[in-house]
């Protein structure tokens, strides 16, 4: 179980780490960034629903509320911003997804 728990903080680290490297690099935030990540959210919800876990309700929100804000905006600065947010409401719902800090 131990050695569970550690490769799951593992995987987060380097969720985290990799987060950290494709924020700093800019990227387009254009349309294909915008279905990418949402495809990105459906395959993850798809994910969610299998498990019997409710911890994901709110990253699964604050994912779509972001999603749907980066369409709405237009200002290249807002949208990096979002963006950023969406990543990482996306990171968290893969780790609530894969049962990282679950126990189980």
């Amino acid at each position: 179980m131990k050695i569970r728990q550690a490769l799951g903080a593992m995987f987060a680290v380097a969720m985290m780490a990799s987060m950290s490297v494709v924020l700093a690099q800019p990227a387009p935030i254009d349309k294909a960034y915008e279905s990418s990540k949402a495809a990105e959210l459906e395959s993850v919800k798809l994910q969610l629903a299998t498990r019997q876990d409710s911890r994901g309700i709110g990253e699964l929100t604050e994912a779509e509320g972001a999603l749907r804000r980066l369409r709405e905006t237009k200002a290249a600065d807002q949208r990096a911003k979002i963006a950023a947010e969406l990543d990482s409401a996306l990171a968290r719902l893969h780790l609530v997804a894969d049962g990282v800090g679950t126990g189980k």
